[in-house]
């Protein structure tokens, strides 16, 4: 968890680099932490106290992110990541005040998604940036549709990462936690 705290500063100077890294931070420490709360040596011994943390966890990160998102050009881009990044930290704000996981359904964190879109097709597939404001809403519609169906599996049916894998693909994981099942290939 400290590294959730250094990390997202590198966004600043790679927005694209500290972005993936803090993204991929976030997906391994809540399994994690997971396996250590079960053993009570963290939060009180349970899941539940450490979902409150990682949401606000992902907000500091996301923040870095929307700082370096007030730089770009292409104002419809800069307008929709101010818009989603609002959008999501009313949703934090709401959970963390009434402990209700609906609201990280209603305030999906589509800000991450369109962060990484932006940023991928303006250094590779520029065409494929907002220049107008359908474009942006067609792009909005096909990043919300996915994260949408996350938002529900985690919040809603408070399924783990593991367990939307296997529901999402047809990967079957060997193991009641991504941890543990990477574990077993070293």
């Amino acid at each position: 968890t400290f590294l959730r705290l250094i990390i997202p500063i590198s966004i600043l100077r790679y927005p694209l680099g500290g972005f993936i890294a803090c993204l991929a931070l976030d997906t391994f420490d809540a399994p994690l932490v997971d396996i250590i709360a079960r053993q009570g040596a963290l939060f009180g011994g349970g899941f539940i106290d450490y979902h409150l943390i990682d949401k606000w966890l992902d907000l500091y990160f996301l923040f870095f992110a929307f700082l370096s998102s007030l730089k770009w050009q292409n104002s419809f881009a800069k307008k929709a990541a101010i818009s989603l990044f609002s959008l999501r930290s009313l949703g934090v704000i709401l959970f963390s005040l009434t402990k209700l996981r609906i609201f990280l359904f209603f305030f999906p964190n589509i800000f991450e998604f369109f962060y990484l879109y932006y940023l991928i097709s303006k250094r590779y597939f520029p065409r494929f940036l907002p220049t107008s404001l359908l474009k942006l809403l067609i792009i909005l519609i096909i990043l919300g549709i996915p994260k949408l169906f996350e938002e529900y599996f985690i919040h809603i049916k408070q399924l783990k990462l593991v367990e939307v894998i296997e529901l999402l693909t047809p990967f079957k994981i060997p193991a009641p936690t991504i941890w543990e099942w990477l574990k077993t290939l070293f």
